[in-house]
């Protein structure tokens, strides 16, 4: 593939850019309709125990905690920005798709709009997919004084937000300032958001307005890590909060009891920053701390940069290490299920890459190695068959001169086939000499696409 004259999703830096832009759209492929979900979840709790799979526990999709993964990767629009995919057969892929609700595409562009393949692959996992709208800095103050200079110039910013939603056919936006607003123009800022808010649910079915937690209500920039009356304001006017990763508990039994008197407890999304950064639990494969803590509270969670797990360990490993990163949360998750009705339902598991493609079980002749999240198919819907335990082990100082060393935690993880120690960014793997019955990813072989499940036996005449 020719780079230069490969079909590509692009940002737009400022808004002089996007509003050239508009008469001309790219046309990209048909996007498949976002795929409806039952009323119910069930508690990712449960299936761990692997107890009475039979008689799973429905509950009610709308009542229970909600889940967003916010892809931020090195900057945003990798291999996944070729529209027609491309040769980059080792790159990022989500597939756990069935224990999240929400996936937000950043990047550090002014308007971030999801890739093709992106919102291809979420739809038809029956998960919503929203872009970014991120300003920084001075560079971001002056987008917001011209936004903000008028009522025709607050309209037509939103107008514009929302006609790029309907045109590439995702759900919405995560609104994001990182910057001083002027106290003078704060109402009408509030204004822009109830506009938009509801101008895109009456534009577009599912659709989500959420904010991030940084500018308050005066204008200032300044993280509140909670709920609270100095950003409550935009909270009421949108869809949810996405609050930044600094917080404790008593910060979120605050948040809680603000937002139980709109019973809007699950609008609230605990951000759980997979880099650490100040984040409970210190993020990485010790997330799951902090999924626990927020989870105590009955709120939602917004994992940021979950592709820590191939950026981290620059690509090695990444399905075995991306695999034991979602088993670990998986109990603190609700699955969905999406609903198949007058449809012939297969899947040969394709993640959206491989080594050749496959059609109907046949290599075909001039296929090479490929990656286009666009050809993912339906996923299995838990990743727990991963996983049997669990150790992580942060060393402690023994003297006063060691405290001062970051001490890199050792992790250790069991398959039904393999140990795995990590430590820092080094992986070490070892072999089982006996497995048990087990199934993995296998990219050698596909019926359609990339890669297939593998069933692996101790005794070959066994199957069902």
């Amino acid at each position: 593939m020719d780079n230069n004259t490969a079909r590509v999703a692009r940002p737009f830096q400022t808004l002089e850019e996007l509003y050239s832009s508009l008469e001309a759209l790219e046309t990209w492929p048909e996007i498949c309709k976002l795929r409806d979900s039952a009323e119910y979840v069930y508690n990712g709790e449960e299936i761990s125990l692997g107890e009475n799979l039979e008689n799973l526990t429905k509950l009610s999709r709308r009542k229970q905690p909600k889940t967003i993964v916010c892809h931020d990767m090195k900057g945003g629009y990798l291999e996944d920005k070729f529209i027609d995919g491309s040769s980059a057969n080792d790159s990022y892929a989500f597939y756990h798709w069935s224990i999240i609700d929400i996936f937000i595409y950043f990047s550090h562009y002014t308007v971030t709009i999801p890739p093709f393949g992106w919102i291809q692959t979420a739809h038809k996992h029956g998960v919503k997919i929203l872009g970014t709208v991120i300003t920084e800095r001075t560079d971001g103050e002056k987008v917001w004084e011209k936004v903000l200079s008028s009522v025709e110039e607050t309209k037509k910013f939103a107008d514009t937000l929302i006609l790029l939603a309907k045109h590439f056919k995702f759900e919405g936006w995560l609104l994001n300032i990182e910057n001083k607003i002027n106290p003078k123009d704060m109402e009408q800022l509030k204004y822009f958001i109830q506009y938009l808010t509801y101008g895109i649910h009456s534009e577009i079915d599912n659709a989500e307005i959420i904010w991030y937690d940084s500018v308050t209500s005066d204008g200032s920039l300044l993280w509140q890590n909670k709920l609270n009356e100095k950003n409550l304001d935009f909270f009421e006017i949108c869809d949810g909060i996405f609050l930044n990763y600094n917080w404790t508990g008593p910060g979120l039994l605050e948040s809680r009891s603000i937002a139980e008197r709109t019973d809007r407890v699950t609008d609230i999304y605990v951000g759980l920053d997979v880099w650490g950064r100040g984040c409970p639990g210190g993020g990485g494969f010790n997330s799951i701390e902090a999924i626990k803590k927020i989870r105590e509270y009955d709120l939602s969670v917004a994992i940021f940069a979950p592709g820590w797990t191939h950026e981290y360990f620059n690509g090695h490993t990444f399905e075995l290490l991306e695999n034991i990163f979602w088993a670990q949360l998986t109990p603190y998750m609700y699955i969905h299920v999406p609903i198949y009705e007058n449809e012939v339902f297969s899947t040969s598991f394709c993640h959206g890459y491989g080594e050749k493609f496959f059609y109907n079980g046949e290599s075909q002749e001039t296929s090479s190695a490929f990656y286009n999240l666009a050809l993912q198919e339906t996923q299995i819907s838990v990743p727990n068959y991963q996983l049997r335990f669990t150790y992580v082990n942060i060393p402690e100082a023994k003297k006063d001169k060691d405290k001062k060393d970051h001490k890199l935690p050792v992790c250790l993880f069991e398959t039904p086939f393999q140990v795995i120690q990590t430590q820092g960014n080094e992986i070490n793997i070892i072999e089982k000499p006996e497995k048990q019955i087990y199934i993995k990813y296998f990219t050698k072989y596909s019926y359609n696409g990339g890669g297939c499940i593998q069933i692996n036996v101790t005794r070959p005449q066994y199957h069902r």
